[in-house]
Parts: C-alpha cells; structure tokens; sequence
C-alpha cells in the first residue's frame, strides 16, 4: 500500500461517498443480538471504518447517534478534505476522520463496538488484506462486530474476464476519464460483435455491459481498472479469518443463508453435501454463481445461536414497506391477502393474526412498531372482527416466529428488524425541520441521506424547499423564500410540464409546499 503522504488513484478519481444501510451499526447490532451476542447498545458505542473515503457512510452514523464516537481512516488525503470540511459545517465533535493508511493502526487506536471495511479488502495488496483482518481481530472488543464486503468466486471468474479484457485496452492510456471512456467503448463493441452468437459467452457480456452502463464513472474505475482487484472464495476468506482468531457469524442478508429458500430437492442434496455451516455457504455459492459476500465477523470465542425464537423479538422494533392489495383488507376469514413491497416482494397470508400486523405495519410504514406493541394492535384488531380470543403469549409466540420466518427468508426487506431505530418523524409540524445533513448536502446537489441511512434523489423544488427546513420557517415564510427564488430565476416553477405564470406564482408553490411536505417526511427526512 503507498504511504500514507503519497498520491492515490482516490485522489484523482474520488469514490463516490454514500450511506450503505447494510453497514449500520443498528444492522450489525440486530443480526449479533438475534444470534444470541451481546453487542453494545447502537446510542452509545465505538465504531471505526477501514477506507472511509469522504465519510459519507460514517458522517450520518455520527450525525444520528451523537452520544456515540466515530473514526474513519483513508489513504486518499482528498477524500479525507472533502470529508473533514462536511463534518466542519455540521460541528459534529463525535467524528474523527483521519488521512492514514489501514497500515498504521495498531493497538493506540483501542477497541471498537463495531469495525466497518465496505468495498476495500478485494482492492488492497494480500499485506494490507492481512491487516484489515489483524485489525478486525485485535481491536474489536469482546464482543464486538466487524463488517468486511468482498469480491467473490465463482461469480467473479466471470466478471474477472471483463475486467481483464477492459484492463488491457485501458493501459494504452493515461487519462482516467479516457480509461474509463474506452472501456465502456470495448466492452460495447464486443457485446455488438457477439449479438449473433446467442452463446452463454454473448449472454454474459451483454450482462455485464448492461450492469457497467449504470454505473458511475468512478465505480468503474476503482472496480474494474484499479491494479489490485482480488477476489476470494468464501471458504478462503473464512480460513484467514480463523488465522486471526476470528470467526464467521453470518451475512448481512439473512436469507442468503437459508437453504430452504431452494426447492426441496436442491436443499435435500446441499443438506447431504454440507459438513457444517461454512460448508452449506459455499455450495449455495457455487449453486448462485456468487460475486460479492458482506460478511460479519465476530472473537472466537463467542458462541452464536442460530436457532431464532420469537421470545427473542420482544426487545426490538419492527418495519414493513408492504401495501395490502385490498384498501380495507378481509382480516377475518381465512381468505388470504396480498401484500406486496415496492420492490416487487409478495407475501400472501391466510392468517387473521398475521394479516392485521401486516396491515399495521403498512400504516405506520416508514415508522417502525415495538414488536410487543405491534402484538397488541393485531390483537385488537382480531378481536374486534372475531369471537376467537388467544392468549396473549400464544399470540406473541405465533406472530414473532412468522415474523422471524419472514426475517430469514425474503430476498429482499419484507421485514425489518431494529433494536435502535432510527429518529425520524412522519408527521410534518408548523415549522417542520429536516435532518442536517441532509440540509447541506442539499445545497450542494440533488442527491441527500436521509435518517434510515439511504439515499434519496430530489428533484429541484424538493431540493430548494428541504434546504429552507431549519425549523424556523412556517409555510408562509417557505412560499415567501421559494417565491423569491423563482423570481431571480434560481428556480423553475412549472405545472403539468409548463411554466406558472407570475398571477399563479403564489398559489402553485403553496400548493406544491403541502404537497412535497408529507413526502419528505415519508422518505424519512424530517426531524422533531
């Protein structure tokens, strides 16, 4: 790895810095407390990222939970300026970034809740991948959590190809963003000259070519021409692991762990082939042609439990995107009802119980319930509609282990689990106020993090309008501010896709105030 007062590829080409919910701390607490660990409480904890970049993923986490302390280290010097001026405008005193190489950190730094290296360790010399482990190994407290994503085969064997072929072509320049232009002009020829073929080798490219085209320039870069680029199987990574004394725990996805999300043939013949867990995740890797694991790593010895039960549930809080198909869904037959997430995610369930909880949690959706509170409010609507009365506990222990089914199995979050939401309010006040963070980066561009660590794109009114949202200015004033700014020509004002004329000014921009509002608040951006 260079020094530490050397120049980067980072440095010429900054990685977009953003939030990946996956890494939160409140993720990594949920997932070690369902496996039977005791992690530190999410409000007041350590936590340190390995290859920070601009502290876009670190930055909310400190903005969010102020009684918990934040380091984040980068070797691009860069980075680490963009970053530092952000934590500046904030005032934030519980973030350090710092401009070091992953090489330094030794035992002074002391020991973190929670270690974080999200799209680093595939990217680094086998030296500075050993530290990354080293690190995650001694400066982790006893029961702490770390998070290292990494490339993975067989999937990246595939992949390895086209970065091999984008590689060669690139090196006959000098200029990134020429690198990066020729790139996506080869790997567009060769998809063209292979259309007739309608081989698996054609059908891979165009995949692939079709992946790379939506991504960012810089994603590019540092994924595919970078010098280093090293992907692992998972029984690999495991084994250096253990080297450290560490051990595997799970994946950030749950349900990538559960082979009976396979139909039972296929799970019959993994059962049979697997000796033990790490076994089973690499077969069901060679099964998914896997490119890419999030891995969460915990001291040897801890001893997980993956046998989940629904006692487990009743410290935690619980969240659903999905919508019943029905406005006013039949809770008290045994019909069933359609719920479905807005990534396209079914659930469809013939249980009173379940149906009235689904239904709640679709009401309160972005929120998310206490799960013994979401008990009592499925329970009550059952009651009101049938003559049946279970117990209470009988309940709790039917709904949380449904839940937890749900939890383990959905591709994609059908449920989310928390023990520390996150702080946002849905209702929008008189003088409603958004998230700082969010108010900077809005004044900069379109896009901003909001409180469940996303991020949200806006478009130029919403964007205008966020940045006004310090909590000072009732609607009024905001209509009177946003005016002005259509009247220098800072803002476009249009309706049905035309310009307002200045007779309507007024009245259009009050209107689309009460409009965009509610849906910032629904896109978790506004605070009490």
């Amino acid at each position: 790895m260079p020094a530490t007062n050397s120049r980067t590829s980072y440095d010429e080409v900054p990685y977009e810095s953003h939030p990946f919910a996956q890494t939160h701390p409140d993720r990594l607490c949920t997932l070690a407390t369902l496996l039977g660990l005791k992690p530190a409480t999410v409000a007041r904890c350590r936590v340190l990222e390995l290859g920070c970049a601009a502290g876009g993923n670190l930055i909310p986490m400190a903005c969010a939970l102020p009684a918990s302390n934040f380091i984040g280290i980068d070797l691009s010097e860069r980075e680490i300026a963009d970053g530092k001026e952000v934590v500046g405008d904030l005032g934030l005193t519980n973030i350090e970034l710092k401009h070091l190489s992953i090489l330094d950190i030794g035992p002074d730094f002391g020991k973190f809740d929670y270690i974080i290296c999200h799209g680093v360790y595939s990217w680094v010399p086998a030296a500075v991948q050993e530290k990354i482990l080293d690190i995650c190994s001694k400066n982790l407290a006893p029961q702490g959590i770390a998070y290292v994503s990494y490339n993975t085969y067989p999937g990246w064997h595939m992949r390895g190809m086209i970065r091999d072929m984008m590689s060669y072509h690139a090196r006959q320049f000098t200029v990134p963003e020429m690198k990066v232009r020729q790139s996506r002009n080869l790997l567009d020829f060769l998809v063209k000259a292979s259309r007739q073929q309608n081989s698996p080798y054609g059908l891979m490219l165009k995949q692939e070519a079709e992946s790379i085209r939506r991504s960012s320039d810089s994603y590019l870069f540092h994924e595919h021409l970078e010098d280093v680029n090293e992907p692992v199987y998972f029984y690999q990574f495991v084994e250096r692991a253990a080297a450290h004394g560490l051990k595997y725990l799970a994946e950030t996805e749950l349900s990538t762990m559960v082979p009976g999300n396979y139909p039972p043939e296929i799970e019959n013949v993994l059962q049979m082939l697997a000796q033990d867990m790490i076994h089973m995740e690499q077969y069901m890797d060679f099964l998914r042609n896997r490119m890419f694991r999030q891995s969460l790593l915990c001291q040897k010895h801890v001893t997980p439990n993956y046998s989940l039960k629904a006692q487990q549930l009743k410290g935690f809080h619980v969240a659903s995107p999905a919508k019943p198909q029905d406005d006013k869904p039949d809770l008290a037959s045994a019909e069933p009802v359609l719920f479905e997430t807005p990534a396209g995610v079914t659930l469809n369930s013939r249980e009173p119980l379940v149906k009235a909880a689904m239904t709640c949690l679709a009401e309160a959706w972005p929120q998310a319930l206490p799960f013994t509170q979401l008990v009592e409010k499925a329970r009550a609507r059952v009651q009101a509609i049938k003559c049946e009365d279970h117990s209470a506990d009988a309940d709790t222990q039917a709904l949380g282990q449904t839940l937890l089914s749900f939890y383990g199995t959905a591709s994609t979050n059908l449920i989310e689990l928390y023990l520390n939401p996150p702080a946002f309010v849905t209702a929008v006040s008189d003088r409603p106020r958004a998230f700082a963070l969010a108010r900077l980066q809005a004044a900069r561009g379109p896009r901003v993090t909001n409180l469940r660590h996303e991020s949200v794109f806006l478009g130029e009114f919403e964007r205008q309008l966020l940045r006004l949202l310090d909590g000072t200015h009732d609607r009024a004033a905001l209509a009177d501010a946003l005016g002005r700014l259509a009247a220098t020509g800072e803002l476009t004002v249009e309706k049905d896709g035309s310009s307002v004329p200045e007779s309507q000014l007024a009245e259009t921009i009050a209107a689309a105030i009460d409009r965009q509002l509610p849906l910032l608040a629904g896109n978790a951006l506004l605070i009490a």
